[in-house]
């Protein structure tokens, strides 16, 4: 699989003044959270490192391309594992800052097993105008405070970590968007700590998928969504050997495999978009007397999308939702649009151990919207998979194959000659950003984020 390298036309589209870039509203300034190494292997009992909150110190993205510190750290570390002198022309000795100092810089984005970039979008006018309304997050590990007594000295707590993206819709989405990724950790993990520390992971699995309904739903209740706005939530949770996915929108998570023997990569997992046109989605927004506008199938072949109709507040008109599940969006969830979201269980230590899950082809069924997989069998190796998780949003999701995203991840997460991870969500991210610029010729582009991780068990 080629990482694709940067585009002239990309750099050209979003050329903007040092005054653009500071203008760009900065998800949360990383520079003021310090993760020590003695930090990220400590025990899920220790107590959290200075100046994080108490659930974990959370990996949050930069802008690519507006937040200028973070280009220049990016340029560098694209520069570690180039075989010549020269990336499009620049030169390493041209790169400001060296490979060291740019991975010291970007820490609180992403390292060698876990990653999250983001790239505002453009929708007409003035840059400087430009909201990302697009969040994401990585924590490891991530803290439940168990009693101490359930672990026993011999016994290494379970690995814990929480990631996930956060698409801002409508006006004023940003502000449940970036409510829903500072909150959601707090909440999710309160939930947890009343489950784990009555059960283990195996009788608790039907506990820990409600406690992540209820997390939603107690998102969508206490979201800054009075005036308007909303937006998707898909997260992966690991705890031990168990990934729990759960999904309200159309941005998505997937969980995919990669074989060290023979360098495969196969999407084992992915969620399903949550569109408006499905059957039993359509089933319950007219229940609840709301109406599902199915456009023309030409233009659904095109990409349009099926949406939920009701009206805005603000304006008095006819608005539509392009989705069926969300966080906020008051008025849609009048007309049958619920925060609740659908949440799927995986086996981690059945893909590592090399059980039938380890290889397959992941396919959402057109009537349902549900996610199957055709296993492969003769792909299946014990003791060579590697598990991981991406979570990104529809403007990522929309222009990049889904084989793609995992085969460029996988590469950077596991192969010695690979790209860094923050390398190759940048060049997934400036992939997908060239084909927004061929298809809309320029006038629109959605905002991008991704998160990645490794889910090892051990």
């Amino acid at each position: 699989m080629r990482i694709f390298k940067t585009n002239s036309n990309v750099t050209l589209f979003f050329a903007a003044s040092l005054v653009t870039a500071l203008t760009v509203p900065k998800l949360v300034d990383g520079k003021d959270i310090i993760v020590e190494e003695k930090d990220l292997n400590q025990s899920t009992h220790s107590t959290t490192p200075s100046g994080c909150p108490p659930y974990g110190c959370p990996l949050l993205p930069r802008d690519m391309h507006f937040d200028e510190e973070a280009q220049k750290a990016l340029k560098a570390i694209r520069m570690i594992h180039l075989p010549t002198a020269s990336y499009d022309g620049v030169t390493k000795k041209e790169v400001e800052l060296d490979s060291s100092a740019a991975l010291e810089l970007l820490k609180n984005m992403g390292g060698k097993e876990q990653a999250t970039l983001t790239l505002i979008g453009y929708k007409g006018g003035n840059l400087q105008d430009q909201i990302n309304q697009d969040r994401a997050f990585v924590i490891s590990p991530y803290f439940v405070n168990e009693p101490d007594a359930e672990i026993s000295t011999h016994q290494k707590a379970p690995i814990k970590r929480l990631m996930g993206v956060f698409d801002g819709h409508a006006k004023l989405g940003e502000l449940v968007s970036e409510y829903s990724v500072s909150t959601l950790p707090k909440i999710l993990s309160s939930k947890l700590e009343k489950i784990l520390a009555q059960a283990d992971d195996e009788s608790s699995k039907g506990d820990i998928q409600q406690a992540l309904i209820e997390t939603f739903i107690e998102l969508d209740k206490t979201a800054p969504a009075e005036k308007s706005g909303g937006c998707t939530a898909s997260v992966v949770l690991q705890l031990g050997k168990y990934a729990f996915v759960a999904n309200a929108g159309d941005s998505r998570s997937l969980i995919a495999t990669y074989n060290k023997s023979t360098s495969d990569v196969n999407i084992v997992f992915i969620t399903r978009e949550d569109k408006p046109d499905l059957p039993e989605e359509r089933s319950r927004v007219e229940s609840m007397g709301g109406q599902v506008y199915i456009p023309p199938p030409e233009r659904m072949q095109m990409g349009a999308s099926s949406r939920v109709l009701y009206v805005d507040p603000q304006t008095g008109g006819m608005s539509g939702l392009a989705m069926s599940r969300s966080i906020g969006d008051w008025a849609a969830a009048e007309k049958g649009v619920i925060p609740d979201p659908t949440v799927s269980v995986i086996d981690i230590e059945k893909l590592v151990m090399g059980a039938q899950e380890c290889s397959g082809l992941a396919t959402v069924a057109d009537e349902t919207g549900e996610t199957s997989v055709q296993i492969d069998s003769a792909s299946c190796n014990g003791g060579d998979i590697e598990v991981f998780a991406v979570s990104a949003t529809d403007g990522l999701l929309d222009f990049m194959k889904l084989d793609d995203i995992a085969k460029t991840v996988a590469i950077s997460l596991y192969e010695e000659d690979g790209p860094h991870p923050l390398s190759a969500c940048e060049s997934l991210i400036t992939t997908a950003a060239t084909a927004w610029w061929q298809a809309k010729n320029g006038r629109y582009r959605d905002d991008i984020a991704i998160a990645i991780s490794k889910l090892s068990i051990t």
